[in-house]
């Protein structure tokens, strides 16, 4: 039989600390990072350091020699009065620029430029003017009314002589056909005019188509005076040419009229 120990009934146990079986604590990294960011400074102190004593002293530094240079005359000076020395050092000169040319724009070059608005303005008045010249209406007083369009004092008197009291002339329509500059601020305007008059008030009848001539000039402030007043004449007359040969139809308009159309 080998040796055994003896028998015995003691249990034997191993004893395990429990600190050992715990996660071993990480290293404390803020010395690293605090010595890391010593060195850095420490660095930059010694590269500031080094280029402080490798500077040039002022003797090394080479000399500026001054360069005397021409300089253009100016194209004009103010030049001041001499002062006394006495009274301290005077102002110094100031170069005064050049002044700039302008070119003035004349009123005729303003209206080349907005040609066709000018003679809108133009046939706009030349209208109003001959609308209310013409228009003779009891209720109205005719003198206001083309005062008032154009821009004219009238003296004492002048106003239509109608054939009787109840006469009246009501304007159709007016229609400006040409605007002539007769001046460097003057012009003539040509007005088409269709009337219904009614001497005795009542039975009208419808004028051919008249023609009134306007002398007109633009202001400086761009409003639009009356020379004179409208004289009345008839349109010229013009010679008529055969229509083109063409087809000619009608077209019946609601009220049951036939209009004949070129086609």
């Amino acid at each position: 039989m080998p040796n055994l120990p003896p028998p015995t009934d003691d249990q034997v146990s191993e004893h395990i600390p429990w600190e050992q079986l715990t996660i071993p604590a990480q290293p404390d990294r803020k010395i690293l990072i605090y010595g890391i960011a010593a060195g850095l400074v420490v660095v930059v102190l010694g590269m500031v350091v080094f280029r402080q004593i490798n500077r040039p002293s002022a003797p090394d530094l080479m000399p500026v020699t001054p360069i005397a240079v021409a300089s253009e005359p100016l194209a004009t000076t103010s030049t001041l009065p001499p002062v006394d020395d006495r009274q301290g050092p005077g102002p110094a000169t100031v170069a005064l620029a050049e002044p700039e040319v302008t070119t003035r724009i004349s009123e005729a070059d303003l209206m080349a430029v907005d040609r066709q608005g000018t003679e809108r303005t133009l046939a706009g008045t030349a209208e109003w003017l001959v609308l209310e010249f013409f228009t003779i209406d009891p209720s109205e007083v005719w003198t206001d009314r083309v005062q008032a369009a154009s821009g004219l004092r009238l003296p004492d008197g002048v106003e239509p002589e109608p054939s009787s009291a109840e006469t009246v002339s009501y304007v159709e329509w007016t229609r400006t056909r040409s605007v002539t500059q007769t001046g460097p601020d003057t012009y003539r305007a040509v007005v088409l005019i269709r009337r219904l008059v009614a001497p005795d008030g009542a039975a009208f009848q419808r004028l051919p188509v008249e023609r009134a001539e306007v002398h007109l000039r633009l202001e400086p402030d761009g409003d639009v005076r009356a020379l004179s007043l409208p004289e009345i004449s008839a349109p010229t007359e013009t010679a008529l040419i055969p229509l083109p040969e063409t087809d000619v139809v009608w077209v019946v308009d609601a009220a049951g009229i036939g209009w004949p159309v070129t086609r």
